[in-house]
């Protein structure tokens, strides 16, 4: 019990769960909101009988609901373009950082031969 208490309380797994769940459902919505009021709207012309989410094919006694599959696929480009954008500015910076932190243990290592 001690050692799930330590896990789960006092290393704050907890709590970055109970962000990331949080900030992933903000992210979500952001996505739904680009994808349906503004991406499908604009597409909402090229399909015949209105909008892109009726749009489905007849298949015996069903449909195959195309406009709903055509809205799983677009959010996920949206976040998968928005992760890697994300992925692509920590890399960036880590690196920055690295050859920030490089330089100067190289500065100090000459001032230290200098002296």
């Amino acid at each position: 019990m001690r050692e799930f208490n330590e896990f789960f309380f006092s290393k704050g797994n907890a709590l970055n769960l109970a962000i990331a769940v949080v900030v992933g459902t903000q992210f979500q919505q952001i996505v739904n909101a680009i994808s349906k009021d503004l991406l499908m709207p604009l597409l909402n012309p090229l399909v015949r009988g209105g909008t892109w989410q009726n749009l489905a094919i007849p298949y015996f006694d069903g449909e195959l609901a195309i406009g709903q599959i055509l809205d799983v696929v677009i959010n996920s480009l949206i976040v998968a373009w928005a992760l890697f954008l994300i992925i692509k500015v920590i890399n960036r910076s880590e690196k920055l950082a690295s050859s920030t932190i490089d330089k100067v243990r190289g500065q100090q290592s000459a001032e230290r031969e200098n002296l």
